[in-house]
Formats: C-alpha cells, sequence, structure tokens
C-alpha cells in the first residue's frame, strides 16, 4: 500500500479498486497471490462486502491470503498448496502486528506439509533473510535477528517447498538453500525501489499411483 494511504480507508479502497487491479490485471501470469502486512491497515478491518468488490474487479486473477490455505492449479493439472499470512511480531502500532502467544495459535494452522508459504514477517534466525537491516538513510548495516519467534518455530515442524517473505526491507535477499527461504520485499528502509524481482523454478511431487 503506498505509504500516502496507508491510513486512509477510502483512498485505499480506491487505490486497489483502480490502480492496483489494473497493474493485477495487466501481470503476465495466470494468478496472484495476495498477503497483506503492516503498512496495509485497511485490509485489517476490510469488510466481507468491501473485499467481495475488490476481488471481483481482479475476474478471479488474484486470490487474497488472510493466515489460510489456497490453491493453484497448474497447466499441467498439478495442484499447488499456497498458506498466507500477515501477522507480525510487535514493534510498534502498525496492522497485522500481534502478541506472540496469539501468533502461536494462529500459526498452527499452517500445514504440516505445504507447497509455499507467503509471510509479511521473516521468521526469527531461521535462515538469513532477517539479519541484516538498513537501519536508517544512511544505509549503516546492524546484524540483528529482527524475525519472528512464533513463525520460526512453527516451521521447524512443517514440510514446504518455498518460504516468501518481506517486512525487514534491509535484509539479505539471497535464496537461502538451507532453508528453501528469501526476502523479496521491493523497498529498501528508506522506501526507495531498490531490490530486484526473485524468480525460481521449484519441481512439484509426481504422486506415485
Amino acid at each position: 500500500m503506498p505509504l500516502r494511504i496507508q491510513f486512509d480507508r477510502p483512498g485505499s479502497k480506491l487505490w486497489l479498486e483502480t490502480e492496483f487491479t489494473q497493474w493485477i490485471m495487466n501481470l503476465p501470469v495466470d494468478e496472484v497471490f495476495l498477503v497483506a502486512g503492516n503498512h496495509d491497515a485497511y485490509f485489517e478491518s476490510i469488510s466481507k462486502t468491501n473485499l467481495d468488490i475488490f476481488l471481483h474487479g481482479c475476474k478471479g486473477k488474484l486470490k487474497y491470503l488472510r493466515n489460510e490455505l489456497g490453491e493453484y492449479l497448474d497447466s499441467y493439472s498439478f495442484r499447488w498448496t499456497i498458506f498466507g499470512t500477515p501477522y507480525c511480531h510487535i514493534y510498534g502500532n502498525w496492522p497485522f502486528m500481534r502478541t506472540e502467544e496469539y501468533m502461536k495459535e494462529k500459526f498452527k494452522e499452517i500445514p504440516d506439509k505445504v507447497d509455499i508459504i507467503m509471510s509479511h514477517d521473516p521468521p526469527f534466525a531461521l535462515g538469513d533473510a532477517d539479519v541484516i537491516l538498513d537501519t536508517s538513510r544512511t544505509y549503516v548495516l546492524s546484524y540483528e535477528h529482527l524475525g519472528n519467534p512464533a513463525l520460526a518455530d512453527r516451521l521447524i515442524n512443517v514440510n514446504y517447498k518455498l518460504l516468501v517473505c518481506g517486512h525487514i526491507h534491509g535484509g539479505d535477499h539471497i535464496f537461502n538453500t538451507w532453508f528453501n527461504l528469501v526476502n523479496v520485499s521491493y523497498l529498501n528502509e528508506g522506501y526507495k525501489p531498490c531490490y530486484n524481482p526473485f524468480y525460481i523454478t521449484i519441481e512439484k511431487e509426481i504422486p506415485n499411483d
């Protein structure tokens, strides 16, 4: 959500249903899966009516996941499972920030086996996407773990192929092969476009007959 409208509900609604919807429809992909985050106040309290209006405008191309499981059927008729969650650890008064106890319960809803996980918050110390932070607009590097402990605890027992996260804008954006995890934020800590889109090919397991 653009910073200028992140707490402006009418402005957010208009932007989503016009500019953002047009961008989604012009993307050269079959489907898009969306997870909100701490700059998306509109999504934290969006009504079912407004959500339906927004998704209807995307003509089925966009799937919104709020701590829930979605599915994608590819051109080979393989079914991919995708779990998306917006919840973040508390460091201020921002949307979707919850206590660790709350998140431990919500993250229990992540299936034990899932193909892809989309999380706004990175897991704490699980991979290196959350280790490096640009602490100011001068881009001084601070080596700190700034991720989500409750999410990291849950992922230990989850079999997944890929986890994409963001939130820590200055984190390491290199794909971590140990944990199949990558930070895909586009903006840096100064909220300026900085990072290239992340592309990856992952293989689907073919079930035995």
